[in-house]
């Protein structure tokens, strides 16, 4: 089974239903709830993903989590190991969370951030950016 590993901006801009690759989230994290993926979020971008979706699930009255868990999108913790990796990669904390658990678990790394790709140019992660 494939394993991805989703950083912020891909959850955050699924559930606030604004992007231009709209659909292809959507085929993401369908694939996710078929089982045909297993998808990850580090604890540390679900911080990010609660403050930047707060207005909207306020609004709408519904529980970014709740929405990513019924996708079946799971929650990672990041250990010592993989702070250890954040420490040595040339990103912010919140993107190195990202891409240090998917160096640590062998996952693709699922990004909306251009920037980020550029950084980890050379790490010989493997990235999808939509």
């Amino acid at each position: 089974m494939k394993l991805g590993v989703l950083d912020a901006g891909v959850a955050i801009r699924w559930l606030l239903r604004r992007h231009g690759s709209l659909s292809k989230l959507e085929a993401l994290f369908a694939s996710c709830r078929s089982r045909q993926r297993r998808l990850v979020i580090s604890l540390v971008n679900l911080v990010e993903v609660f403050k930047h979706t707060a207005e909207a699930a306020r609004s709408v009255g519904h529980d970014p989590l709740v929405l990513l868990r019924a996708q079946g999108v799971e929650v990672h913790v990041p250990d010592e190991v993989i702070a250890r990796r954040v420490a040595r990669l040339p990103t912010s904390l919140p993107d190195g969370f990202a891409a240090a658990t998917a160096q640590e678990l062998g996952a693709r790394l699922h990004t909306t951030d251009a920037e980020l790709v550029a950084q980890l140019k050379g790490t010989r992660l493997s990235i999808t950016r939509y």
